[in-house]
This record gives C-alpha cells, structure tokens and sequence, in this order.
C-alpha cells in the first residue's frame, strides 16, 4: 500500500462544492472565476498526491517525489536482471539447483551439492542451508523442488539458462505486464531462479535510464488538463496554481481532459486524468478525496488571505486619501 501521513480529512465533491460557493458568497465575487481558480488548484494538489511520493507522503511535485519513483524503477529493473560480471558463485549454485529441481534431476541436484561445499558453508540463506545440509538427500531433494515449484525458468533455445541479453526491454515489458506494472520488486518472489543475465551491466543502466524517463507521466495528465482549463472572467493570473516542474511537463501524450460549458445559470467544469489512476495507483493512493478535503481545509485560509489583502489595501488608500 502507498502510506500516505499527510492530516487531511478526505472529503467528497458535495464537501466540496458547498466550500467553493461559501467561498464565493464570502468574498462577493462570481462563483464562475472562483471555480476555475479552485480548478487550478485540483489539479495541482491531484499531481501532489499521485504517484510518486515522498518517503512518508506528500511532497509529490518536490525532488524528493521524483527521487523516489526513479528508486522504485532501478529497483523494479534489478528485481529482473543480473549483469554476467556480477553473478556470484551463489547465485550459480541456487540456480542450478533450481534447474535440478525444475526438470527432476536427482543426479544434477547431487553433482551441485558436491561441487558447492565452500559456498554452503558460508551461505546466510536459511532455506538453502536447510535444503543443502538436510542429511537425507531425497528429503532436501524434495524440498528444492517445494521451493522451485513456484517459479517457471526462463528456458531459451540455448538452453535453460544460457543466453545471455544485450537488451532487456522485452523482458521488462513482460514483467510490467505479469505484474500490472507495478512494484516488480515486492511481487516477483522467486529471487535469483528467474532473473535474466545481462552481457553486461551497462545493459540493465540502459533499461534504467530508459524507464526512468516516464517518470511523473501519471501526474502528467493533471497538468495537460490544467493548461486547458477556460480563463477567468474577470482576473488574469500568470500561473494560477503555481508552477510544474520538468520531470512532469516533460512528458508530451494528452491525457489530461477537460469538459466546460457555462452560461448565467450553470456552469459545468469536469477535469480528467485518462491515465491517472492506472493500474489503481489513484485509488490506493486516496487521491480524489484527499485533493477534496484539502480544497475544504484550504479555502477559509484562502479567504481570509485575500479579505486581509483587501483589507489592507483599502487602509492604505484611506490613508493617503487623509493626508497621511
């Protein structure tokens, strides 16, 4: 689950409504230009709580957020590949007892035991100490193949474990789909037994560096509704909302999309993120309520802010209306 620890008391559209039109009716003004700010200020705080996150919540158009979901991305591409320069002689050993246990092979099970004494004399896996050290053979023959039964090897046409990759987007790809693309690093359980190898390092960097550039694309879509939102009818603000940062306008689809029709009666004004709540990541987040119960926290503070400004504009005026 994504632990946001953020005090905001979620809120549903009617909270929020019945926020805004207050709000207009407070400060005198049309609720029209008070709907679009507040529209602006949605999808702000809707990219602010969709995935990434800050560690501990919040903090979604901040470095941090950015910080996090290039983390998730690197550890999510290492849950499935291993470069050949970095395999140690362990991750060979459980590998070919997996294959042993895989195909059945009682004899290949036995031969890799034999030959991995050292490496079973140091190992800190507990489950293959077990499986290893178990004086009955055929009893830690049939515990291996309990462990392995969940995992189905990567078999190629050089053999089970013998190719080696040069690319590894098809098999991310893959993955991303096995596991609804997301969070490959909690879901695949099977450790060293499934993971491809790599010629190289740099080709698991290059699959990093490629993954990471998508990035912010789930907040994207608030902002691409955002640039579409209906001016105000009587305000003009440069950046109404504040400003986004790069890592999220970079990314070019229009996902965002927005449904307005007004007229002295009724104004209508939907926003939509067609990408926003892929594989549930709004949903678990709470990000609808939380962006409407922060609206309604928001809002008196709003007002008071601009009675204040007002306020004090209109002493400053009687002031030098006076003389003083």
């Amino acid at each position: 689950m994504i632990d946001i620890k953020v005090k905001i008391d979620p809120k549903t559209f009617e909270d929020f409504h019945k926020a805004w039109v207050d709000f207009a009716i407070g400060l005198n003004t049309g609720t029209h230009d008070v709907a679009i700010a507040q529209a602006h200020h949605i999808c702000m705080e809707a990219m602010e709580f969709t995935p990434p996150l800050a560690k501990g919540g919040g903090q979604g158009l901040k470095k941090p957020a950015q910080t996090a979901g290039d983390m998730a991305v690197k550890l999510d591409v290492k849950a499935i590949a291993i470069s050949a320069n970095n395999r140690s002689a362990a991750f060979m050993m459980y590998r070919k007892l997996g294959e042993a246990a895989y195909r059945s092979d009682r004899g290949y099970f036995d031969r890799v035991l034999q030959n991995s004494k050292k490496i079973l004399e140091t190992t800190r896996n507990p489950i293959m100490r077990k499986i290893a050290m178990d004086p009955d053979h055929e009893r830690g023959f049939k515990k291996a193949q309990n462990l392995f039964a969940r995992a189905v090897p990567q078999t190629t046409a050089d053999g089970l474990y013998d190719k080696f990759y040069d690319d590894i987007r098809e098999p991310h790809k893959k993955a991303m789909i096995r596991y609804n693309g997301r969070k490959i690093r909690e879901k695949q359980k099977t450790g060293w037994l499934n993971k491809y190898i790599t010629t190289d390092q740099s080709v698991i960097d290059r699959e990093v560096k490629r993954s990471q550039l998508f990035v912010g694309a789930l907040k994207a879509g608030w902002f691409k509704a955002k640039q579409r939102i209906p001016k105000m009818l009587t305000r003009v603000v440069k950046k109404p909302g504040g400003t986004i940062p790069v890592w999220v306008s970079r990314h070019g689809q229009p996902n965002g999309v927005i449904k307005y029709s007004y007229n002295d009666k009724t104004l209508n004004l939907s926003i939509i993120n067609l990408i926003g709540d892929n594989n549930g990541v709004a949903t678990e987040a709470r990000t609808k309520a939380t962006v409407y119960g922060l609206r309604v926290k928001n809002m008196p503070k709003e007002m008071q802010y601009i009675l204040d400004a007002q306020a004090a504009k209109f002493n400053k005026k009687q002031l030098k209306n006076n003389g003083n």
